[in-house]
């Protein structure tokens, strides 16, 4: 009975010990699960983003706030950022709660993750406000891929897609749940300057040539597309483009849409660009003879776009003014007259000629001419009769006259009159003749009357 009892107690010494090695193996477990390497499972973390432009540097820092961010730029408003978690590998759960959830992320890129056999799902999208800031809270601990997915607006690329772990390890031992990143923009501070010449000749049909200088600015990611855009004002028309430096077809294309004229820039042409490097394009265009001239002042622009980054250029302008002659008789304004012919001239001893006009039957004639660009609205001309109308003396001096920009109603009116021809001495005719006649007249009469008075006396004289 004693061995019985004996073998009993210690069966059930043995059930006693297996279950408390059990329970202490349960114990270890949650321990383990709680305090994975010192990480606080019960936290969440957030990605806290500082925007700024520049290059990209060569350190990305630790996670922590900068106190001295001198050298970084100046913060940069409206980039979008859009933050996933990413979930798992294949079939594999990416945990950072587990060993194995770290050993699975161990030398990941951003670029596998957008590329390779991985689940993401999106937190939420937010853009930088307030000096560059955007905030990503109460995020649960785990891998998260960070996109920009909008650029500011003067911005030639968009930062490279980074990962971030929350918590981020640090330095003896401890984690980061507050992870700041600081990524950059490079930013297209370039200003392309636009450049209008005179005209070929100073009347409508004539061509002007439109320069842009457009200097290249930098870009973190390189150039992926680089173009010139000029949007014709309709009282222009295009003629042709060109590059200096560059050769078409190979190096650019033009794309002559409308009014609209485009340089695109090749693959072959961007690998040929260099941050700081100016870029100088010539757009010529005929100005419109059949499109009203409107004001006279006929402004142009150009855009210069870098990876969709878009700086215009200061506004440009040729200018034009019309001039109508009035040709009327002298002293009869009313009375005007057709076909008389001038020359207009640029110069005051009629040397240069721009034009060539003639008087409608109405007796005017209006021509449009350039006065000058920019801020140059107004030019000198010099007005020459090469031919009279019919019957008029014909009036050979140069006379100067001052042409503004303006709408053709508005033309500058100069009135030119014209004396008439005189007529060569008549015969002594008409009412000359009668005035003989009269005296012949009177003289019969007189030596009638004598007769009379001599054959009076005689007969006196016999009686």
């Amino acid at each position: 009975m004693k061995t019985k009892k004996l073998g009993l107690l210690r069966r059930l010494t043995a059930v006693a010990a297996i279950a408390s090695l059990s329970v202490l193996g349960m114990a270890g477990t949650a321990q383990a699960d709680s305090n994975v390497g010192n990480i606080d499972t019960g936290r969440t973390g957030s990605i806290i983003i500082h925007k700024y432009d520049g290059a990209y540097g060569t350190d990305g820092g630790d996670g922590s706030v900068k106190t001295d961010t001198s050298n970084l730029g100046s913060p940069l408003d409206g980039a979008e950022f859009t933050v996933e978690q990413v979930t798992a590998k294949g079939s594999e759960a990416i945990d950072l709660k587990t060993p194995e959830g770290w050993d699975l992320i161990d030398g990941l890129k951003a670029s596998e993750v957008e590329a390779g056999d991985f689940d993401t799902t999106v937190v939420d999208s937010k853009t930088t406000a307030n000096g560059g800031l955007a905030t990503f809270e109460g995020l649960p601990l785990g891998l998260y891929l960070v996109t920009e997915t909008k650029a500011p607006a003067n911005a030639t690329s968009t930062t490279d897609p980074f990962l971030v772990t929350l918590p981020l390890s640090q330095s003896g031992g401890k984690w980061l749940y507050d992870v700041n990143v600081y990524p950059k923009n490079s930013v297209n501070n370039t200003e392309p300057t636009k450049e209008v010449s005179n005209p070929s000749a100073p009347i409508l049909g004539s061509t002007v040539d439109w320069t842009i200088t457009a200097p290249v600015p930098a870009a973190n990611n390189g150039i992926k597309k680089f173009s010139i855009i000029d949007q014709l004002d309709p009282r222009l028309s295009y003629v042709s483009a060109k590059v200096a430096g560059f050769t078409e077809g190979t190096d650019y294309t033009i794309d002559d849409n409308g009014q609209t004229i485009t340089i695109n820039f090749t693959a072959t042409g961007i690998g040929k660009l260099e941050t700081g490097q100016k870029v100088v394009a010539t757009i010529t265009t005929k100005v419109s003879t059949t499109v009203d001239q409107g004001d006279g002042t006929i402004e142009n622009t150009a855009l210069v776009n870098t990876n969709d980054s878009k700086v215009e250029t200061p506004a440009v302008s040729t200018n034009w003014g019309s001039l109508q002659i009035i040709k009327h008789v002298a002293g009869d304004p009313a009375h005007t007259l057709g076909g008389a012919e001038f020359d207009i001239f640029s110069d005051k001893d009629g040397q240069n000629k721009v034009a060539s006009v003639k008087t409608e039957a109405d007796g005017t004639v209006s021509t449009t001419l350039w006065v000058g660009n920019n801020d140059a609205t107004e030019k000198n001309y010099w007005v020459k009769e090469t031919k009279a109308p019919t019957g008029y003396i014909l009036d050979d001096s140069l006379n100067e006259v001052t042409v503004k920009a303006g709408e053709t109603a508005a033309a500058v009116k100069y009135e030119f009159a014209n004396t008439q021809q005189g007529h060569p001495d008549l015969p002594l005719t008409g009412a000359d003749g009668k005035l003989l006649a009269m005296i012949a007249g009177i003289g019969l009469m007189l030596i009638a009357g004598g007769a009379g008075i001599v054959v009076a006396n005689r007969r006196k004289n016999q009686v």
